[in-house]
């Protein structure tokens, strides 16, 4: 379709959030009579899940040490549990299986989870994590690890699914999609405001803008000309970037994949493991002796995976900011990490190395300077989904701002405001080796 030249609400970017967006905001403006669902337009410049969310995983779990996040991530799940078919959503359950340092923030996590309702097992001790597991998987083998919890609501999505289920609703409620248009610039209100969003295929006049462009935010961040440092969470008295780049560490075992399989016969759940247990390859070289964290589950056509992510600092060389692919070519270093410990794990996995894809996977993540997401209107029109790599699983995010668009508030998203900097409320840590925990 032609690119229009005015339009109310205009979304730049067709992944997980600029499409839940579009969807939810669509449908809200025609059930509250505050609008037309051909009054939200997403311009897209490559390809609807082009970015990050086409690459992604697909976690959905509530594993969160910050009581922020676990709220939002309960609403999240409603969504995902809306509509599993068009999600492309495995409600598998999700597993955490960490060591000592994890344990005291998974038992607080687990009464979290008990004080809202949300279905949760915690099991402590090395000897009871280990029966557990094997409860599970038979050939289960993990040594030193002291505490599980174990979601049984969460699991994982089939990411591009996901994302052509999300497009596809949001046309049914006629909001459109442009595919094609890259933003290059945008004109201003005297009051700061957007007027105009300058695109390699036109202009078009906005009354209001959400950004939900995934790792290319801070692009974006630039050309609207808003802070580049803040006051530093970890270090008090200094300031530092507001985004820097981590490269996930993604990818996949081409086996038949329904070797990864429970005892009794079903689909697994997602499991994740935190250990410092040293790691040694097939012919007994140390491959990793510093604490470490995997996730990995059954895939459509392999067993799929992650590690820790590897910081490529605040310029993405990466993955430039251009229209080349967001995948992250991931190397033997990761391969040799990942297999090994899945071996740890599992016997089953044991001599797998050789059959590591060489295919891209992973990608690049932009994080914010607490590793959380900042979700604001960052100009008095122009509201900012800038997921600090939480993106995918958080397809509620999208719900509340439409919400927030028309003329509502949020309690889930108030926490992830930009202010939280200045005001020192950044997110606690956790003891995870991941960023994102």
């Amino acid at each position: 379709m032609a690119l229009p030249k005015k339009v109310e609400y205009l979304i730049i970017g067709a992944g997980v959030h600029g499409l839940s967006t579009a969807y939810h905001l669509a449908k809200y403006l025609k059930a509250t009579g505050k609008g037309r669902g051909e009054d939200v337009l997403v311009i897209e410049k490559q390809a609807i899940a082009a970015g990050a969310s086409g690459v992604a995983c697909g976690n959905v779990r509530c594993n969160y040490y910050q009581e922020p996040m676990t709220h939002l991530m309960i609403h999240c799940m409603d969504i995902w549990e809306s509509d599993p078919d068009y999600f492309a959503y495995n409600s598998v359950g999700y597993l955490t299986a960490s060591f000592e340092p994890m344990r005291e923030g998974l038992e607080a996590i687990y009464a979290r989870h008990q004080s809202l309702g949300y279905p949760s097992t915690l099991v402590t001790g090395e000897k009871e994590v280990k029966k557990y597991m094997q409860g599970i998987f038979y050939d289960w083998q993990a040594e030193k690890l002291t505490a599980v919890l174990h979601e049984h609501r969460g699991g994982h999505a089939w990411s591009r699914q996901a994302i052509h289920g999300l497009a596809i609703k949001a046309e049914r409620e006629d909001a459109q999609i442009v595919i094609g248009p890259a933003v290059t610039g945008f004109q201003y209100n005297g009051d700061g405001s957007v007027k105009v969003v300058e695109t390699d295929l036109g202009n078009i006049e906005v009354g209001h803008v959400v950004v939900a462009v995934g790792p290319w935010i801070k692009n974006l961040w630039r050309m609207l000309d808003l802070p580049t440092k803040v006051p530093d969470p970890r270090h008090p008295g200094q300031m530092t970037e507001v985004w820097r780049f981590l490269a996930l560490q993604e990818g996949e075992i081409e086996i038949n994949p329904y070797i990864h399989i429970t005892n009794d016969g079903q689909r697994p759940p997602l499991v994740h493991v935190d250990s410092d247990v040293p790691l040694y390859s097939e012919d007994g070289r140390l491959v990793w002796d510093q604490p470490w964290g995997i996730y990995f589950k059954r895939d459509k056509h392999a067993v799929q995976g992650g590690a820790v992510p590897v910081d490529v600092g605040t310029e993405c060389e990466v993955d430039p900011y251009g229209t080349r692919s967001p995948y992250y070519c991931v190397g033997d270093d990761f391969y040799d990490l990942w297999v090994a410990s899945l071996a740890h794990c599992m016997k089953r996995y044991e001599g797998q190395r050789k059959f590591a894809s060489k295919m891209p996977s992973g990608g690049v993540g932009a994080f914010s300077a607490d590793n959380f997401p900042v979700f604001d209107f960052m100009r008095p029109n122009v509201y900012t989904i800038a997921d600090s790599n939480h993106g995918f699983k958080m397809i509620g995010v999208g719900e509340q701002v439409a919400r927030i668009l028309t003329g509502e508030t949020s309690k889930l998203l108030e926490p992830f405001t930009f202010k939280r900097f200045e005001q020192q409320k950044a997110l606690p840590k956790s003891n995870a080796p991941f960023p994102w925990m």
